[in-house]
């Protein structure tokens, strides 16, 4: 990689930064109960972005021998590329955190397969009929980052993400439930996803109808993670850059409800996107976004840090938004690393037990279709659940789902719940710390 940056040094970059990424990846899937494949691959490769003559250049390449075809690649593209609003990271102390497990690494195929026969049993055992599946994928990595400016360092991370549901057809019924983990270490409790799965079956068997209007909601955190994908948006630096932030220009300022705490913490231990540095070389950290309802960040990059004149967060990711791998060809942007909300004061079943006429959303489907960027959600009740006087009754269907979260974070938040779960975003995974949040008026709509 030294040799790579004193190339382009040569070749008349004024700067530049060298992605290094080795990657195996092993993926056991089933299918309707049944083993459906077994594949393992291999990524080694490295992306280079330099500056010359004031402008950015990117090159990505899987033959790391031939380091003069990436360095006159970058330097073609640069004189197409934008003008460079950014100094590249220098050395830096960095935070000693671990991102990697021996149990993951040990965690063989066999493992793999024989743990989620056995959980497809447990769920066939409550009903024979159900149409299960699951799956678990392994990643061992090592990223290493070096910059023309005095940053080199490397980190290897584990990655463990495992998946369990399944669809149930009775008559015209169908329904779907399901879970996911992540993290940098092996589930210590995997019957726990065995018991969210089968408990989803169980009460969403019978349906049952709900009214159109306003409505008093519950969203799980697994819809909180849903839902605050606008947020994401929010208080990314580029967003913000492009002046269409709802944040723009509010940091102090009270913007939600004072019992609202959410950080983004890139040191959580065992998180999904933890690390000692980001994708840019600056070191990652624990940044406070909203505080008791006050905004006090935004999570940026290299770039936006320097043109808003904002602190270097650590959040440059060269991620495939969503389901979070890493992309070579992808420059570094802001993004979430893991995001924890403080929880309340009352765990959820208290606050179910409080609920008198409401409904319970746990997934919404079609989300992205929002205008996520306003704050606007809305879509369909993937599953939802209704509640009359203190107890779940069935499952709604046909039922859409919609709000803006800004303001109902700051006018119609009734309770947060003591408990916070694991979470990842739109049924994808990732480590996120949500709690239940207990909503006033939000607008419900039902065929019919």
């Amino acid at each position: 990689m030294r040799e790579i940056i004193e190339k382009a040094m040569a070749k008349g970059a004024s700067g530049c930064e060298v992605f290094f990424l080795n990657s195996l990846r092993t993926s056991v899937d089933f299918e309707t109960g049944r083993l459906k494949g077994v594949s393992r691959t291999e990524e080694r490769g490295a992306a280079l972005r330099l500056v010359k003559d004031g402008k950015v250049g990117l090159a990505t390449s899987t033959k790391l021998e031939d380091t003069d075809r990436i360095v006159d690649d970058a330097i073609a593209t640069s004189a197409h590329g934008e003008k460079a609003a950014f100094d590249f990271a220098g050395a830096a102390e960095l935070p000693d955190v671990c991102a990697a497990s021996g149990e993951v690494r040990e965690f063989d195929i066999d493992t793999a397969i024989s743990q989620t026969e056995a959980e497809i049993a447990q769920i066939l055992d409550y009903e024979g009929e159900i149409n299960a599946e699951g799956g678990t994928f392994l990643d061992l990595q090592e990223i290493r980052v070096a910059t023309s400016a005095g940053f080199d360092a490397t980190y290897k991370r584990t990655l463990y993400k495992h998946y369990l549901g399944g669809r149930l057809i009775e008559g015209t019924n169908m329904l779907d439930g399901g879970g996911y983990y992540g993290s940098t270490v092996v589930d210590a409790k995997p019957e726990a996803l065995v018991h969210d799965v089968i408990q989803q079956f169980k009460l969403g068997r019978k349906n049952v109808e709900t009214k159109t209007g306003s409505t008093t909601v519950m969203f799980t955190p697994r819809a909180v993670a849903d839902v605050f994908m606008t947020l994401y948006l929010g208080v990314s630096g580029s967003i913000v850059d492009r002046g269409i932030s709802p944040l723009q220009g509010k940091i102090g300022e009270t913007v939600f409800d004072e019992r609202v705490t959410i950080m983004d913490d890139g040191l959580l231990a065992s998180g999904y996107e933890t690390a000692p540095f980001d994708d840019e070389g600056v070191p990652m950290q624990t940044t406070v976004v909203v505080e008791n309802g006050v905004l006090r960040n935004f999570l940026t990059d290299l770039r936006t840090a320097k043109k808003l004149d904002l602190p270097r967060t650590g959040n440059a990711l060269r991620a495939k938004r969503l389901v979070l791998t890493k992309d070579l060809g992808k420059v570094p942007a802001p993004e979430v690393t893991n995001w924890v909300m403080a929880g309340g004061e009352k765990p959820h079943e208290e606050l179910v037990a409080g609920i008198h006429d409401g409904v319970i959303v746990d997934r919404i489907m079609g989300i992205l279709m929002s205008n996520l960027t306003a704050g606007d959600f809305a879509g369909n009740v993937a599953y939802g659940l209704k509640v009359d006087g203190g107890k779940v009754t069935g499952r709604v269907k046909d039922t859409m789902v919609s709000g803006n979260i800004y303001k109902l974070l700051r006018d119609n938040l009734l309770e947060i719940s003591s408990d916070v779960e694991l979470v990842g975003r739109l049924g994808f995974f990732g480590s996120h710390y949500f709690p239940y949040l207990l909503m006033k008026d939000v607008p419900i709509a039902t065929k019919g």
